[in-house]
C-alpha cells in the first residue's frame, strides 16, 4: 500500500489552482519515506499517482486541492478508480488541529512544520489510520454504450456499415443487460432509438464501480465504445444533519425528461421542476431534501414501474387513478391551482406530474381539513405533522390523535419517573414537592404551545415571503420583456427609416429616368454607344480629346451615353472647324459646355 501526503506551498492559493504549487511525500504502509517532491503542480501530482500506484491521498485540508467542492471532486475524478482521499484532521464529525492529531498518535511535532514536513506528516498519520476517508462517489455507476465513430454520408456500403454498427450496439447492450441481471444488480436504463434501430444506451447501476469489476468491461474499439464511469457527488459532505422532515405529496411523470411536482399536505407548492436524464437515486435525493414523501402519485393507469420502485424505496403510499387522466381533467386541476398561487405552467411534464399530485391531494383534502379542525379545537401540544402523516397512511383521525397523545403521556411519565429517582437520591431538604412538579409540567406545556404557535407563524411568514418573491420575479420578467420589446421596436423603426430613404432615392431616379426617356422619344436627346465625338476613356467622359463634366449628360453607363441633341450639334461644328485647321479657343469650348451644364442643372438632370 502506498500513501501520498500533499500540502500546499506558502504563497500558493487554491483559487489559482493551476498555478498553485505543492509539497508531496510518498510513504509505504509502515510510514517509511519512499520519495518526495517540492514545488510541483496538480497535473504532475495526478501523473505521479498513476505511475506510483498510489492507494491513498492524505491532506490536512481537502480544500487545498481546490477552491470549492466542484474543483476537489474534479481532481479526484482524474485519479485511478479506487484511489481514496483522506483528511487526517477530521474525525467523528469534528475538526482537529494537525498537531493535536499527531499527539494522539504519538508523533511529536516541534514548532511550525514546513510544507515538506507537513506532507510527510499527513501521509504518516494516514498510514496509522488517522482522519476520515471522504467518499466522493455516489453508490452508482454509469455504463455508456455508444458508437466509436459516425458513418459518413453516401457511398455504396454506407447502409451496410450503419447496420453493422447498430447490430454491434444491440449485441453488446443485450450482453450487458444479461450480465447485470445475472448478478442481481439494481439498475435503470436509458435507450436512444431511431427508426433505423439502436443508437446508444446508458445503464445507471446502483452499486459502486468496484463491484462491477470482472462483470462489465470497458471497451474502446473502432466501431464501438463502452465507457464505465463512477458517478461523483455534487458536493463534499462531512456530516449529515438530521432534521424532522415534513410530509409531502409527490407527483412523478417518468421518462427521458422527468416531471417532479412536490406539494405539502395543505396543497401548497414546494417544487415544480423537469429534469432531463435524471436517474432514480437523483429523484429520491431531490424529494428527500424537501421532506418525507408520504404519497407518490402518477396520472396513468397502471402505474409505471419507475414510480412503483421510487414509492417502495421511500416507503410511501402509491396513488394512481382508476383510469389514466385526460388532458381536460389535468387542465381543470391546474387552472384552479395556478389561479390560487399566481403561477403559469406550460411544461407538459410538470403539468402531468402536478395533476397527479393534485388528484391525490383532492382525494385526501376533506380528511386533512377535518384533521386540522380537530387539532385546532383540542389545542394540545402534539406533533401535528405526525398526525397528518398517520391519517394519510389510512388510519382514522381519532386513532392518529390518540397515538400522539399516548406518546406525550409516556414522555411525561418517563420524565416524572426520572425526576422521582433523582429526588429520592437527594437529601430530604432538596426534594421537590409534587405540587412543584405539576406546576413545572403545566409551564412546560404552556411553553411548548407557545413554541408551536411561533413555528406556525414562522411557516405562514415564510409562505408569504415565497409569494412575494414569486410576484417580484414576475415583475422583473415583465420589465425585462418590455425593455426587450422596446429595443426591437427601435430597431424596426430604424429599418423602416432606411427603407423609406431607399424608396425616395428610387423614386427620384425613376423620375429622372422618365425624363430621359421622354427626351429620347421627343428627339431632344441622342444615344451614343461609347464612341464618336463623346466617349468614355478610363471611366472619364471626353469630347474632342478634352475631359468634360459628367453633369452635362442626361444618362451614362459602361456602354451608352445620352446627351442633348444641341450639344451634339455644337460639338460637331467644333469638330469640323478643327478639321479645317481653324484654331479653336479652349476657353470658347469650355464656355459652350458650361452653358449646357447650367441649363441642365436649372431644369434637373439624371447623372450616374
Amino acid at each position: 500500500m502506498k500513501i501520498m501526503g500533499i500540502d500546499i506551498e506558502p504563497g500558493s492559493s487554491p483559487s489559482s489552482i493551476y498555478q498553485a504549487k505543492y509539497a508531496v511525500a510518498l510513504v509505504d504502509e509502515k510510514g517509511d519515506l519512499i520519495n518526495k517532491w517540492e514545488e510541483i503542480g496538480l497535473a504532475r501530482i495526478i501523473r505521479l499517482v498513476w505511475e506510483s500506484d498510489v492507494n491513498l491521498i492524505a491532506t490536512d485540508n481537502v480544500y487545498e486541492l481546490g477552491e470549492n467542492d466542484r474543483d476537489v471532486i474534479k481532481f479526484v475524478s482524474l485519479l485511478p478508480d479506487g484511489t481514496q482521499l483522506v483528511q487526517v484532521t477530521y474525525k467523528d464529525g469534528r475538526f482537529y488541529d494537525l498537531k493535536d492529531v499527531a499527539k494522539m498518535f504519538g508523533v511529536d511535532v516541534q514548532g511550525k512544520p514546513t510544507s515538506s514536513k507537513t506532507a510527510y506528516l499527513v501521509a504518516l498519520l494516514a498510514s496509522k489510520g488517522a482522519g476520515t476517508n471522504l467518499k466522493l462517489t455516489e453508490n452508482k455507476t454509469k455504463i455508456i454504450i455508444s458508437r466509436g465513430r459516425h458513418p459518413g454520408h453516401g457511398g455504396m456500403s454506407a447502409n451496410r456499415f450503419k447496420r453493422h454498427i447498430r447490430g454491434l450496439l444491440l449485441r453488446v447492450f443485450k450482453e450487458t443487460k444479461e450480465s447485470l441481471d445475472k448478478h442481481n444488480f439494481d439498475y435503470d436504463v436509458i435507450v436512444k432509438r431511431t427508426k433505423a434501430g439502436l443508437e446508444s444506451a446508458t445503464f445507471i447501476v446502483y452499486t459502486s464501480r468496484e463491484n462491477l469489476y470482472g462483470i462489465v468491461k470497458r471497451m474502446t474499439g473502432h466501431d464501438l465504445k463502452v465507457d464505465i464511469r463512477p458517478v461523483y457527488k455534487s458536493r463534499i459532505e462531512f456530516e449529515v444533519k438530521r432534521r424532522v422532515k415534513k410530509p409531502l405529496i409527490v407527483g412523478i411523470d417518468p421518462g427521458l425528461e422527468v416531471g417532479i411536482s412536490i406539494i405539502d399536505i395543505h396543497g401548497n407548492p414546494i417544487t415544480l421542476t423537469t429534469k432531463r436524464s435524471i436517474d432514480r437515486e437523483e429523484i429520491i435525493s431531490l424529494i428527500s431534501e424537501k421532506g418525507n414523501a408520504v404519497i407518490i402519485a402518477t396520472d396513468v393507469y397502471p402505474p409505471p414501474d419507475a414510480v412503483k420502485k421510487i414509492s417502495g424505496i421511500l416507503k410511501a403510499k402509491i396513488y394512481y387513478p382508476e383510469k389514466s387522466m385526460s388532458v381536460e381533467e389535468k387542465q381543470e386541476l391546474l387552472n384552479y391551482f395556478c389561479s390560487k398561487f399566481g403561477l403559469s405552467i406550460t411544461d407538459v411534464h410538470i403539468r402531468d406530474s402536478l395533476a397527479a399530485a393534485l388528484k391525490a391531494y383532492r382525494e385526501l383534502e376533506r380528511k386533512l381539513n377535518q384533521t386540522s379542525s380537530i387539532l385546532e379545537r383540542l389545542d394540545l401540544d402534539l406533533d401535528n405533522e405526525a398526525v397528518y402523516r398517520c391519517v394519510i397512511e389510512g388510519n382514522t383521525i381519532a386513532e392518529c390523535v390518540e397515538k400522539e397523545i399516548e406518546k406525550k403521556i409516556d414522555f411525561d411519565k418517563n420524565n416524572i419517573i426520572e425526576r422521582k429517582v433523582v429526588q429520592e437520591n437527594r437529601p430530604k431538604s432538596q426534594r421537590t414537592s409534587d405540587y412543584d412538579i405539576l406546576m413545572l409540567r403545566h409551564e412546560n406545556n404552556r411553553l411548548r404551545r407557545t413554541i408551536s404557535a411561533l413555528f406556525k407563524e414562522k411557516y405562514i411568514l415564510e409562505k408569504r415571503i415565497d409569494e412575494l418573491k414569486s410576484e417580484f420575479n414576475v415583475e422583473i420578467q415583465r420589465d425585462r420583456k418590455v425593455y426587450q420589446l422596446t429595443l426591437e421596436i427601435e430597431q424596426k423603426n430604424k429599418e423602416i427609416e432606411n427603407l423609406n430613404k431607399y424608396k425616395n432615392n428610387l423614386e427620384n431616379e425613376s423620375k429622372k429616368l422618365r425624363e430621359v426617356i421622354e427626351n429620347l422619344v421627343d428627339g431632344k436627346a441622342t444615344i451614343i454607344r461609347n464612341h464618336g465625338i463623346i466617349h468614355l476613356e478610363n471611366g472619364k467622359i471626353k469630347a474632342l480629346e478634352e475631359e468634360i463634366n459628367p453633369a452635362i449628360v442626361e444618362f451614362m453607363n459602361n456602354e451608352i451615353i445620352i446627351v442633348d441633341n444641341n450639344l451634339i450639334r455644337d460639338l460637331k461644328i467644333l469638330e469640323k472647324e478643327k478639321e479645317n485647321n481653324i484654331e479653336i479657343d479652349n476657353k470658347k469650348m469650355k464656355n459652350i459646355i458650361d452653358e449646357y451644364r447650367k441649363e441642365k442643372l436649372k431644369h434637373g438632370n439624371f447623372t450616374v
